[in-house]
This record gives C-alpha cells, structure tokens and sequence, in this order.
C-alpha cells in the first residue's frame, strides 16, 4: 500500500509539474514582459555556479533568445552556409540539432549579427531579419513555407543597426513595424505572407523594438513615438511622443526596450539618458495620459521587469557601465540605484519571485532577491560562447536557456524534491 501511494504522488507530482511548464512563443515570454511562469526554481546556487546539462557549440553568430514550444528549441543566427543571410536552427531539448534553415537577409553594416527572436504560432516559426525581409518555416521540418522583402517595400527608414523586432502574432495575423514611407506598420496573413492590411505613415523612423498587444491595440515604439493601431485593420488608434514626454535630453531615437504592461498602465524606458515614462491607457482609444517621468531609469538594450509593483532594471552610464536600480510602479519614485561591484549594465527577467541578472561586461550571471537594494543570492561567470554577452535569457520547464554568439547552454534550475523513500529514511522507517 506505501509503495502505491508512493507512485500515486510520483505520478501526480510529475502531471503538475507538466501543467506547471510554460512554452515561450515568442522574445520575453507572454507579452515580451520578462517574466517567466514557473514554480519549484532554486533558491540559490551552487557556490562553483551551474553546470550546463548541455552545450550545442554549433550556432552562427547572434544575440537573438530562444522560442520553446514542446520539445524544441528555435534559435536565430547567421547562416553558416549562405554569407549575406541569417538562418534558423532548431534543437531538441536535449541541445541535438533537428534542422537549419536559411532565411533572410542579415544586416551587413554596423554589428552585423542576427538579432531578432524567432516567433513560434500555429506550427509556424516566423522571424524578420536586421535586413528587412519576413520569413515563415515549417516548425516540424524548417522548410521555408515564404518570405517577403517588407522593408524595401515599404521604404523602412532603418537605424544605425538595423532591424530587431521579434514580430507579434495574433489570429493568424503577424504583426510588423515596418516604419516606413509607405506605412507605420502592417499586419501579414500568416498562411501565405499576404498584406492584410497598412497603418499610415507617420514619418518616424524605425527602433529595436517588440511591440506589446493590449486588449485590441497593438503598441509601438519608434525612434521618437509612441503608436497604438487597431489590430482588426490597421487604424491607428493613438499616437504619443516619447521624446516629449521625457523633455529631451539624451541621445534621442535609439530605442530598444519592449515597454512594461500591468493593467492599463504602460511604461516606456531607453537608454542614453532619455529615462522612462509612465502612462495610463486611456478608454475609448483617447490616447495615453503621462503620469511620471523617472530619469534614472534608462534601460540601454536589456529590457526591464515589473515585481510586485516595482521596475527593476539597470541604466546607461555609457555603453560599457550602468547601475542597477528598483522604481516604484505607482509613483516613479527610485528605490535604489547601485553599481554592482565593478561590473556592468545588463539583462534582467524575473521567474518564481526572484530576479535573474546577466550584466554584459564579464558575462556574471547571478540570482537576486527583489527588495530596497541589490541582494546578489548567487552568481557565476558565463566562460563559453563567443561576442557579447547580450542574448536574454530564457527559463522553460525548470531550465534556464542562455545563449552567447555561436553556443546555447542549458542549466537545470528546478529544486529536487525529496523522494518518498528518503522521506521514509528520515522518519527512522
């Protein structure tokens, strides 16, 4: 009877913590919010640092993260076999290469690398390249299903680096800011490429930036606004001035963070001294109302996440420093802002209440506890890999995914419950 009980609970544990696993569809989990749907996670690390389960050394170079749906892995890259152009790689959860398929043309000028996360829908894995063309593959065998050259058609008014935007989907429906002559965004049928429909030109350039989806709007940043669409048809809905709202300073139009979405409240941040804003969506498609402005907060490219009514995040000092620092939802007050060690900016995600920080200057990849100041739990140095420690992590199924240029790594970050035989041993049976 203890034995069957035994099993009984095994079984049991291993149906929730199946229920308990999040696929990651797209860049940042649901909504590119950073955070991450899990439970049962360490609380602290070995003091070495962790041990991968596994590498895969293979990739071509990127900083692109990583979509999870089921049991594989999808990652972005230059091509190892057609220079000029990225490709996909797809593995399987135990870092085993199933298929590569070449895409689209890469951004060849300034850090010419992949960038863009790929986004998994309906069997399908999209991903749009630095150079401007939007590519579908089949997400069982990689075959390229179609591609379409959207920046040159819609006359994209491209950055210093090129494009960034992991692209947003919704029924059936992929979603770009082309930010071009022609248009500000278009949304694509996802069975055949075909426009569906065109928003207006509003004569901004393009940024680095994922879109957020809220209610019906689909949100924007470009290099200096705000712009709100109807994802139906394409209106636009609202347009706000980031540049504006901030009241200049800085280096203006180098954006790159997905805003932050909790309810009707929308927060916006770029590096380069331009700070972040706070707004409220308001009803009936009027726009968005400024709430506050917060200048210490300038998140360069490394996104921001929102836990239990605070930002956490690290600044720009300049391209290789910045501190780290907490700001209060409601009120935009700083809470902390501290360097950490004589270490850099970087990453931050947040998954089971607790914060993950990779800073970019050494590749420290550590565990905080989020509170009034910088509680470093754990920390490790990322040794392998290739370029700059600029990829965002990603946490699935009790793993933590992080890639560095040409290799992805997998830790094993689930805490180990106690068998019910140890448990026995304990009680002296």
């Amino acid at each position: 009877m203890r034995s069957l009980i035994f099993l009984l609970l095994t079984v049991t544990f291993s149906f929730t913590a199946a229920l308990r696993a999040e696929d990651v569809h797209r860049f940042r989990g649901k909504n590119s919010q950073g955070k991450y749907n899990e439970t049962g996670l360490l609380q602290s690390w070995p003091s070495e640092g962790l041990t991968p389960k596994w590498m895969y050394s293979e990739l071509g170079e990127g900083w692109s993260g990583v979509a999870k749906v089921g049991r594989r892995l999808y990652v972005n890259c230059l091509s190892s076999s057609d220079t000029g152009y990225e490709s996909v790689v797809c593995l399987d959860l135990d870092g085993k290469k199933i298929w590569q398929t070449t895409t689209g043309v890469q951004w060849g000028k300034s850090y010419a690398s992949a960038r863009a996360t790929p986004t998994y829908s309906d069997g399908k894995i999209v991903v749009y390249s630095g150079g401007g063309e939007l590519c579908c593959l089949d997400s069982t065998d990689g075959t390229l299903l179609w591609k379409t050259e959207l920046a040159k058609k819609y006359e994209t008014s491209f950055g210093s680096w090129g494009l960034a935007e992991s692209v947003v989907t919704l029924d059936g429906k992929i979603f770009v800011t082309v930010a071009g002559k022609r248009a500000s965004a278009v949304a694509v049928k996802l069975t055949d490429g075909s426009i569906l429909w065109e928003s207006a030109a509003i004569n901004d350039r393009g940024a680095y930036v994922t879109p957020v989806l809220y209610e019906k709007q689909l949100i924007m940043m470009n290099a200096n606004n705000l712009l709100a669409v109807d994802t139906n048809n394409g209106k636009i809905l609202w347009e706000e001035s980031y540049s504006d709202a901030v009241q200049a300073g800085g280096r203006k139009g180098i954006n790159c963070n997905t805003p932050l979405l909790k309810g009707k409240q929308l927060f916006v941040a770029a590096g380069y001294d331009q700070g972040g804003v706070m707004y409220e969506i308001l009803p009936n498609t009027q726009g968005a109302k400024k709430l506050w402005v917060n200048k210490d907060i300038d998140p360069h490219h490394d996104g921001m996440v929102e836990l239990n009514g605070r930002i956490y995040a690290s600044n720009w000092l300049n391209n290789s420093k910045g501190n780290w620092l907490c700001v209060d939802w409601n009120t935009g007050k700083t809470i902390f802002e501290t360097p950490w060690e004589n270490l850099g900016k970087g990453v931050t995600i947040t998954a089971d209440g607790m914060l993950y920080l990779y800073e970019e200057k050494r590749g420290t990849l550590a565990l905080a506890k989020p509170g009034n100041s910088l509680d470093i739990v754990s920390n490790f140095q990322i040794k392998y890999g290739t370029s700059q420690h600029w990829s965002h992590p990603v946490i699935s199924d009790g793993v933590l995914y992080l890639r560095r240029g040409n290799t992805l790594a997998a830790f094993d970050i689930q805490a180990k419950v106690s068998t019910g035989k140890n448990q026995n041993k304990n009680k002296g049976h």
